[in-house]
């Protein structure tokens, strides 16, 4: 057959539907002309036809790849994915097809298929409408569309294309169906019946129509007329699950309970049909089948968690189950839902459920809090709050029940009783950044100041919110607003203060902190605040006044997370305070430490606590000057294990002084390679022992490294290493330290195991430059001689440190190892004894280890200098070769050392076993020698046994006890009395009594009370002392043994000593003004009284002629004003 005639015959057969025709005809003309693209398209509708969609596929992807633009191929194939359900391809199709005909009615239709089977039924119902403009008599387009509309709930516009195609096609079934569900959908029942029955007239066995009105009868309450339909239904399908379903239903309500629950079962063989679990939960409910129904109800709100019925449902069940807790759960749960918010009804029907599970449990706070909630909503406000109150009685820090409780007094118009709720609500721990429930309460206040602009608390609490939502031009103006009414407000002034600091006006904030410490003095938030705004206006020492308070008044002996806050804040300052003052080449610094062996570490900017749990094969080490030292593995995380060091002070069962400072110290040199890293603290909770966690230095400290390792350690090794310490102290000085315990122990080998690295540790002593004391701690050959004169501790004392470690790296062994460290040795070295240079230092070595040394500490080179040279003697080429010639003198001594030890003539050196190389107290040795200002009692001519009376009375009269007066009773408490004068006169600079006669009449006021006057800047606690050195009756005075250990404390425990610096402060005013006052001429001096005697001699006499009665007087401050002073007497 000819290829047109098989052309003709086959496009005949396509039009008559004889595809099977048309495809034999189709395949042979193909066959004949592989290339006919008419042939390719007729083929493909016809595979089509026949669903063979994968072969049309093929046909029409080759005839678009030949054309693509042919347009009756794109509409075929978007048909084809569209039954493949390949619905995107499809609109991809469909939409290339519209851009170039937009008016093609067939490709409208196919798309707005297309975007029903997607979902998109906006975009379906855009396309059935331009169809229908273009063909408003196209009945399958009124049908989608009218489909359209019921999916998008539009059933009254669905109902209008329904009746529009019934107008045309009256006995169309699927437009009956379809307005019959229509109808349905709108209650209207009794039509949508008429349209069913109309259809099963027509089509009795309908199926789909028999279910529909079945379910109609159902809704209509015709119970067993829809039993019927569904009978009918289920005899033609005996495993329709709807109808299973319908009928079962229609059971339920005939109470037929038994055969409602074999079609439910029977309808639950198809996975995932909700509806049904929830009627035979329902069913088994109602058989009292409670764990039966219990497990349908847990099925289906494991796919519909919001299923509203099935909530109400199992809450009934679990009532019944007596699990009370659990139904309140789903009550609460399916009152939440959206379309239940404001279905009153059902909220009266669960207030029943509420009440009697009330009755059950009267103390059930999520009853009460529900039932309140309730309440509230059907506007019983008394009854909600009844229901509030007793829940709070319960749980007073209930965060819902105080929002709603809150909610309830502001539809009772109790605006300040809502405040106060809303406010209690906001600062509970869980809510403190709940932004939403901030903006749903700052409505509840926006509504009280509408009512009342002028409630300052409101004002308050609003401003409070809009700084926590960042908001804070509002926040300050309703802090602004608070304040003209409530100016001494300290909370408001606090919020006002923290908002100027968001707002970046620190003076402001300062004012208010300022004002607000002035009312509260031990305020340590309002401390902190103003600490902060300190540092950040540059007024370090202000800012760090505040910190140190603060650790004071939160008791810094209990560890916690605010007090490490505390410490950081001090670390933080004092380093700003130092970058202020000395302006280090910080960059350089860190470059210059990574040349050496690279060797770097990981280091934290600031102190953490570290819980002790997380340690563990914790082994004992060593104990130094300061405390036990032990090893233990930290276990960071689960993955990462670091071995640290655990540094346990003496005596730390407190933070002490010594503690805080050298975490401090660590904190503030934290960033350098060269000083050991503090981790944080830690707390054993057994011992209650505070340590700090360090890093940890395998091959223990530099002295063990040179006793062991001396012979092997080259000159360019001993360069390094000391450039790495003069970095590492270079950094405690530019921070404004003093290290005062530089020596070999406290030097550290292979941290975190790297081989040669290096640190300096225990910064236990490091003060601040400007800290004097009167310590005198260490090891005696690394102590500088000046401290052995004025305790004047200062950089240059350790540079004089840090040559005695250089010393050490020539000799092997520690300075004066071979004599007893004692007060001798300490007189020497004052004298100007320095260890012995060894023959094989080199010239440039000695010179700058003799400047480290030079007694006058003016004299020494800064550590800055000493770096440099090191820095010079270990990468310059030029400096390198000044110890080429050393290194080879060393390795010529080592073997020379080699080959007298294999001969046994080596001459060993022994250690002193008096050379003591532990930090210890040296004050004690001080006194021996006379050093520190040496004094002598003197005068012991009326010195006697303290069992000898005596009637002679013989000395000055203002240093005399008042008893003494009475009988001659002179005691060691007498003594005490003058002791008291001689703390008198060095708080005045005058002997006691210097300004009138010291006659018969002084003596009677002596007796009867009068003292000195107690000048104002005599610090409370010494004139407390004093004053009990006066005490008219002796028994009541100390004994000397109390005042010297009052006194040591005083003078050498640093807590003690605090309480001096302030009057320190003010003597130097004083003597400032003093002097200021003398160059004007208008200082005014003090005379004493020509009759003033100050030369012992015998008293006995006045005692006889002056009988004038005296009266006790016990307030010695009020006593002045009862003897006045006569100069003309």
């Amino acid at each position: 057959m000819s290829a047109n005639k098989l052309f003709s015959q086959g496009k005949a057969y396509l039009l008559l539907t004889k595809y099977n025709g048309a495809l034999t005809n189709f395949n042979n003309l193909l066959e004949k002309e592989p290339n006919n693209n008419l042939a390719l398209r007729l083929r493909g509708e016809t595979y089509l036809r026949l669903e063979k969609y994968n072969e049309a596929l093929t046909d029409l992807n080759k005839l678009l790849e030949k054309e693509p633009n042919n347009t009756f191929a794109l509409r075929l194939r978007g048909e084809t994915y569209l039954r493949l359900e390949e619905y995107n391809e499809a609109l991809t199709d469909f939409n290339e097809l519209l851009e170039k005909e937009p008016n093609n009615t067939f490709a409208l239709r196919l798309r707005g298929e297309t975007y029903r089977k997607l979902e998109k039924y906006n975009e379906a119902l855009t396309d059935f409408n331009n169809l229908l403009k273009k063909e408003p008599n196209n009945t399958f387009a009124l049908r989608l569309r009218g489909e359209t509309y019921q999916k998008l709930k539009m059933h009254h516009k669905a109902l209008i294309d329904f009746n529009n195609l019934l107008k045309k096609e009256p006995n169309n079934p699927f437009a009956l169906r379809l307005r019959g569900e229509t109808y349905q959908k709108l209650k209207a029942h009794n039509i949508a019946l008429m349209d069913f029955n109309k259809l099963l007239g027509k089509e009795p066995n309908n199926i789909v129509a028999l279910r529909l009105r079945g379910e109609t009868y159902l809704r209509l309450e015709k119970y067993n007329i829809a039993l019927m339909d569904f009978n009918e239904l289920l005899e033609k399908e005996p495993n329709n699950t709807f109808a299973l379903r319908l009928r079962g239903e229609t059971y339920q309500k005939l109470k037929m309970h038994h055969e409602a629950l074999i079609d439910f079962n029977k309808s639950l063989i198809q996975p995932n049909n909700a509806f049904a679990l929830r009627l035979r939960g329902e069913t088994y409910l109602r058989l009292e089948k409670y764990n039966e129904a219990l497990t349908d109800f847990n099925e289906l709100l494991e796919k519909e968690p919001n299923n509203t019925f099935a909530l109400r449902l199992r809450g009934e069940t679990y009532q019944k189950l007596k699990m009370h807790h659990e139904a309140l759960i789903d009550f609460n749960k399916s009152l939440i839902q959206p379309n239940n918010a404001r279905n009153l009804d059902l909220h009266k029907e669960i207030i029943d459920k509420y009440n009697e599970i009330l009755e059950l449990e009267p103390n059930n706070a999520l009853a009460l809090r529900s039932r309140g909630e309730v309440y509230l909503l059907l506007e019983k406000y008394n009854n909600a709050l009844k229901d509030f109150n007793k829940l709070l009685e319960k749980e007073p820090n209930n965060t819902f029940a105080l929002r709603l409780r809150g909610e309830t007094y502001q539809k009772l118009k109790m605006h300040h009783e809502a405040l106060i709720d809303f406010n209690k609500s906001l600062i509970q721990p869980n809510n403190a950044r709940n932004l939403d429930l901030h903006k749903e309460i700052i409505d509840k206040y926006n509504e009280i100041l509408e009512l009342e602009p002028n409630n300052a608390l409101a004002l308050r609490s609003r401003g409070e919110v809009y700084l926590l939502l960042e908001k804070y031009d509002n926040a300050l103006k309703d802090f602004n607003n608070s304040l003209e009414k409530e100016p001494n407000n300290a909370l408001t002034l606090k919020l006002r203060g923290e908002t100027y600091i968001k707002l970046e006006k620190y003076n402001e904030a300062l004012t208010d902190f300022n004002k607000l410490l002035e009312k509260e003095p031990n305020d340590t938030l309002a401390l902190k605040f103003r600490g902060r705004i300190n540092k950040k206006l540059n007024k370090y020492k202000e800012s760090l006044d505040d910190f140190y308070k603060i650790l004071k008044i939160m008791k810094i002996s209990k560890i916690n997370s605010d007090n490490i806050s505390i410490l950081n804040l001090i670390i933080e300052t004092k380093r700003s305070e130092n970058q202020s003052m000395t302006y280090t080449k910080a960059q350089k610094q860190q470059t210059e430490s990574r040349m050496v062996k690279g060797i770097t570490t990981e280091s934290s900017e600031l102190i953490n606590w570290i819980p002790y749990s997380q340690f563990k094969d914790i082994k004992y080490i060593a104990e130094g000057g300061f405390g036990v030292v032990s090893s233990a593995i930290w276990i960071k995380d689960r993955i990462n294990e670091i071995k640290v060091a655990l540094k346990n002070l003496h005596n730390s069962k407190d933070m002490t002084d010594d503690f805080l400072k050298e975490v401090i110290s660590h904190g503030i040199t934290s960033s350098n390679d060269f000083i050991l890293q503090c981790y944080g603290i830690t707390k054993d909770h057994n011992t209650n022992s505070i340590m700090l966690v360090m890093e940890f230095a395998e091959d223990g400290s530099l002295h063990q490294d040179l006793l062991k390792n001396f012979d092997e350690i080259a000159w360019k090794t001993k360069l390094e290493r000391l450039y790495c310490i003069a970095t590492g102290l270079e950094q405690i000085h530019n921070n404004n330290l003093i290290h005062r315990d530089l020596h070999s122990g406290n030097i550290l080998m292979g941290v975190n195991g790297i081989l040669g690295s290096i640190r300096i540790a225990d910064l236990g002593l490091c003060r601040n430059i400007d800290i004097s004391t009167n310590h005198v701690y260490g090891i005696i050959p690394y102590v500088a001689p000046e401290i052995f004169e004025d305790s004047s501790y200062s950089q240059a004392s350790d540079v004089y440190s840090f040559g005695m470690l250089m010393w050490e790296f020539t000799s092997g062994h520690r300075p004066f190892f071979n004599r007893p460290h004692n007060s001798k040795l300490l007189c020497n070295i004052r004298g100007g004894l320095r260890p012995e240079i060894t023959d094989d230092t080199p010239e440039v070595f000695s010179n700058l280890m003799l400047k480290c040394w030079n007694s006058n500490p003016v004299n020494r080179p800064n550590i800055k200098e000493i770096k440099e040279q090191f820095y010079k003697w270990c990468w310059e080429k030029e400096s390198q070769d000044r110890f080429i010639q050393a290194e080879k003198i060393r390795k010529d001594f080592v073997k020379k050392k080699s080959l007298e030890k294999s001969e046994g003539i080596y001459n060993t050196y022994n250690y002193h076993p008096e050379a003591i190389y532990k930090s210890r107290p040296l004050f004690s040795m001080l006194i021996v020698n006379g050093i520190l200002g040496s004094i002598r009692i003197a005068d012991l001519g009326l010195c006697r046994n303290i069992d000898i009376s005596t009637n002679h009375v013989y000395g000055i009269i203002p240093y005399v006890a008042p008893e003494i007066f009475e009988d001659s009773s002179y005691s060691q408490a007498s003594d005490v009395y003058s002791f008291g004068m001689l703390m008198w006169e060095f708080t005045s600079g005058h002997r006691p009594f210097f300004n009138r006669p010291h006659n018969s009449k002084l003596l009677c006021n002596i007796r009867g009370g009068l003292r000195p006057e107690i000048t104002d800047d005599t610090p409370e606690v010494f004139s407390n002392l004093m004053l009990k050195c006066w005490n008219s009756n002796p028994v009541n005075r100390p004994n000397i043994k109390e005042i010297k250990e009052q006194f040591y404390k005083w003078c050498w425990e640093k807590e003690s000593q605090d309480r001096f610096i302030q009057a320190e402060k003010i003597r130097k005013d004083f003597v400032k003004k003093k002097s200021l006052e003398k160059s004007e001429g208008i200082y005014n001096t003090y005379n004493y009284h020509p009759e003033a005697i100050y030369k012992s001699r015998p008293l006995f006499s006045m005692l006889i002629d002056y009988k004038e009665p005296v009266s006790e007087v016990k307030d010695y401050n009020s006593i002045q004003e009862n003897f006045e002073i006569d100069f003309e007497i």
